[in-house]
């Protein structure tokens, strides 16, 4: 069941990406996670992460690497949902870039993790016009941290 859109995403956007708009809202199924989200074409992903205080700027490339646009190692929370962006963009599911901002209720550890990988894979799922469950997009989340090395899920805050 869909809970009410929480006001700090929206808030958050606007902190974020001033004047801009998300195209589409999603909450991940079966997290306490979201996503607000707008494609971009600039080729450039923008995750911001207010509960962890941060901000991740990288394109496809640079998510091969694991790095972000200026070189620095990807934050730990930026890693798993860089690395879902990197495997549907490699399997057609091409995107040209967006800015988004995530949200969970878990802080830290594997729900955390999850719920905003969850979340990504949904936005990108839904500008495609593809459906998904939550058992489908797990399964794939699970997929990418094995096949690709994604880390296991972080314990930082």
């Amino acid at each position: 069941m869909q809970q009410d859109i929480p006001l700090n995403l929206l808030s958050s956007f606007e902190r974020y990406f001033p004047q801009r708009t998300p195209l589409l809202i999603l909450q991940a199924p079966g997290y306490d996670a979201w996503i607000a989200a707008l494609p971009t074409e600039d080729g450039r992903f923008t995750l911001a992460c207010p509960d962890r205080g941060g901000r991740a700027v990288f394109t496809w490339q640079s998510a091969r690497q694991r790095q972000t646009l200026d070189h620095r190692t990807l934050p730990p929370w930026a890693l798993l949902p860089a690395a879902v962006i990197v495997k549907l963009c490699a399997d057609g599911m091409d995107v040209a870039g967006f800015s988004a901002v995530l949200i969970a209720e878990n802080s830290a550890g594997p729900r955390f993790d999850y719920g905003l990988s969850t979340a990504v894979a949904a936005f990108i799922h839904a500008l495609h016009g593809r459906g998904y469950t939550q058992t489908t997009l797990v399964a794939l989340i699970d997929s990418v941290r094995r096949t690709m090395g994604a880390p296991s899920p972080s314990a930082e805050s």
